[in-house]
C-alpha cells in the first residue's frame, strides 16, 4: 500500500519529515474548527486540545514523543513542589535547556534536520516562561501586590494542553499561560467571531509565500552557492544572488509561521487583550500571536526592521525573560549580547548560529550609531523632502542594503557548518565583515564630521544643559 506522506514527498521533492510538518500545521485548521463547536467546559476543552496536540506530535515523531512528555512531567513536579521556592526558575531553566542541549549533541548532523528537537526547542521556551511567570506571581503575592497578571500553577491536564496546543506545538508561536488561561475560560470568545475570515487571510498569505519559496528555490538554491559556477560570477552579481537567495530562504519561515498563526486564530487564541490605553488596537484584533509582521518585513529600510518583524513572539519571549532579566548588568550592550548568545545556544551548537547572531549585534549597533546622525541633520532632511530623485536613489540604496546584506548575514544560519559558510564568505571576499567591522569603528565618526549636527539642534541641546537637564541623559539611558 502506498504511504500518502511518502507519495507527497516524492512528488514535491521535499523530505518526509517536512511533509509531515506541513500536513500537521494544516491539520490544525479542521481541529480548530471542531474546537469552536465544543460546548463543554474547561475540562472538556483541555482534554480535546491535549489529545489532538499529542496526536500531532506522535504523527511526526512517533516514540520520540517521550522527550516532551518527560519535560512536561518534570515541569509539573517543579511547579508543584518548588512553586513558592526561589529554586523554581533555576531548576526549570537548567533542566529544560540542559536536556535540549544534550538532545542537540546526540542528534546534530551536518545539515538542519527536522527531528524531535525542533518542537522541543519550542516547548523549552514555553515551560521556562511558565516557571518565570509562576515565580513572579508568587513574589507579587508574597509582597501583597497581586495583579491581573498573576497566575495559579496549572493542573497536569492544563499543562499538557498548554504545552501541546495543536496549532503551535511544532513551530510556535510562543504564548503565555495567562493567555491560554483566559482563552480556555472563554474570555476571548465575544471578540473572535470573525476569526475564520482572519484565519483565511493568514492561510492564503502562508500559501503564497510557500509557493514563492518553492518556485524561487528552483532558481536560487543552496547548492548553487557551493558550486564552482557561483565562484565564476562577478563580485557584484554574487552579492545580488545572495540577496535574492536570502529573501527566498526567509519566505520558507514566513510561510510556516503564517500557516501556524492562521490555525491559532481559528481556535480564538490570538485576541489582543491589552488594557485600553496600553496600545491602539481594534476591539476584535486577532494578531496577538503573530510571528511575522509582513508589512514591516516587506518594507524594510534597515536591518532593525527585520528584528522587529521576524520571529516576533520568540524575540518578545527573549526580551521578557532574558534581556530584561539581565538588567543587573547595568549595561544594555551586555544585556543585548547575553540575549543573542541565549538565542544562539537555544538553536544549537553549530558555529553558524553564533556567527549569525554576532553579525546581528554588529549591524544593529552600527545602525543605532548612524541613524541619528542622518536624522539630526536638518539640511539633509530638507534636501530629501525637496528632491524626489534623491529620495528615489536613497530608497534603492536602502533596499540594496537591507536585502543584499541580510542575505549575506543569513549564510551561516542556513549552512551551519564552519567549512560551508566559510567557503561562501571566502568566495565573496568577506565583504560583510569588512563592511560591518569598519562601519562600527569608522562610519559614525566620519558621518559626524561630514554631517554635523544642525545648529538648531545643537542650540536646543545647549539650552537643555543650561537648564540643568544634561542632553546626553537620554543617550546614556538608552545605551546603558
Amino acid at each position: 500500500m502506498i504511504n500518502p506522506v511518502e507519495a507527497l514527498a516524492s512528488a514535491s521533492g521535499a523530505s518526509v519529515p517536512a511533509i509531515r510538518l506541513i500536513l500537521s500545521v494544516l491539520f490544525a485548521y479542521p481541529i480548530g474548527s471542531v474546537y469552536r463547536q465544543l460546548k463543554g467546559g474547561a475540562t472538556q476543552r483541555n482534554l480535546y486540545i491535549a489529545f489532538t496536540g499529542l496526536s500531532i506530535v506522535a504523527f511526526n515523531y512517533g516514540t520520540d514523543i517521550y522527550h516532551s512528555l518527560l519535560a512536561v512531567a518534570v515541569s509539573f513536579l517543579c511547579n508543584t513542589f518548588l512553586g513558592t521556592s526561589r529554586l523554581l526558575v533555576p531548576v526549570s531553566f537548567t533542566y529544560h535547556m540542559g536536556y535540549l542541549l544534550i538532545g542537540y549533541y546526540y542528534t546534530t548532523s551536518d545539515t538542519y534536520d527536522i527531528k524531535w528537537t525542533m518542537p522541543h526547542c519550542v516547548l523549552v521556551l514555553r515551560l521556562i516562561g511558565l516557571a518565570f511567570d509562576l515565580s513572579d506571581s508568587r513574589k507579587k503575592e508574597a509582597d501583597g501586590k497581586p495583579d491581573a497578571k498573576c497566575i495559579p500553577a496549572p493542573s497536569l491536564l492544563e499543562l499538557i494542553a498548554f504545552t501541546y496546543f495543536p496549532a503551535t506545538v511544532l513551530v510556535g508561536p510562543q504564548f503565555s499561560f495567562l493567555r491560554y488561561q483566559r482563552f480556555i475560560a472563554g474570555a476571548y470568545e465575544s471578540h473572535t467571531q470573525n476569526a475564520p475570515a482572519y484565519a483565511t487571510k493568514k492561510f492564503l498569505q502562508g500559501v503564497f509565500y510557500l509557493v514563492v519559496n518553492q518556485v524561487g528555490t528552483q532558481y536560487v538554491s543552496d547548492a548553487y552557492l557551493m558550486s564552482s559556477e557561483f565562484e565564476q560570477e562577478s563580485l557584484f552579481m554574487k552579492h545580488i544572488y545572495l540577496g535574492c537567495w536570502g529573501r527566498i530562504t526567509l519566505y520558507k519561515y514566513i510561510s510556516i509561521w503564517l500557516l501556524a498563526e492562521g490555525a491559532a486564530v481559528i481556535y480564538g487564541l490570538t485576541y489582543i487583550d491589552a488594557k485600553p490605553g496600553d496600545r491602539e488596537y481594534c476591539s476584535d484584533e486577532l494578531s496577538g500571536c503573530s510571528n511575522i509582521r509582513v508589512g514591516v518585513f516587506e518594507n524594510t529600510s534597515k536591518y532593525g526592521h527585520y528584528v522587529e518583524s521576524f520571529n516576533v513572539q520568540t524575540n518578545t519571549w527573549v526580551a521578557n525573560y532574558v534581556y530584561k532579566r539581565l538588567r543587573f548588568l547595568n549595561n544594555r550592550m551586555l544585556s543585548h549580547l547575553g540575549a543573542l548568545f541565549f538565542l544562539a545556544i537555544w538553536h544549537g551548537f553549530h558555529s553558524g548560529y553564533y556567527i549569525t547572531f554576532l553579525l546581528e549585534f554588529m549591524v544593529i549597533r552600527m545602525e543605532k550609531e548612524v541613524e541619528p546622525i542622518f536624522a539630526r541633520n536638518e539640511k539633509l532632511q530638507q534636501l530629501l523632502q525637496q528632491q524626489p530623485l534623491l529620495r528615489a536613489l536613497v530608497f534603492v540604496a536602502l533596499k540594496y542594503y537591507t536585502i543584499v546584506w541580510a542575505g549575506w548575514c543569513l549564510v551561516p544560519f542556513v549552512f551551519l557548518s564552519f567549512h560551508k559558510w566559510w567557503h561562501i564568505y571566502t568566495v565573496v571576499r568577506f565583504s560583510g565583515f569588512i563592511l560591518f567591522i569598519s562601519g562600527n569603528i569608522f562610519l559614525a565618526p566620519i558621518l559626524r564630521a561630514v554631517l554635523p549636527r544642525s545648529s538648531s539642534t545643537a542650540k536646543g541641546k545647549t539650552e537643555a544643559a543650561a537648564a540643568g537637564a544634561p542632553a546626553a541623559t537620554a543617550e546614556v539611558k538608552k545605551d546603558n
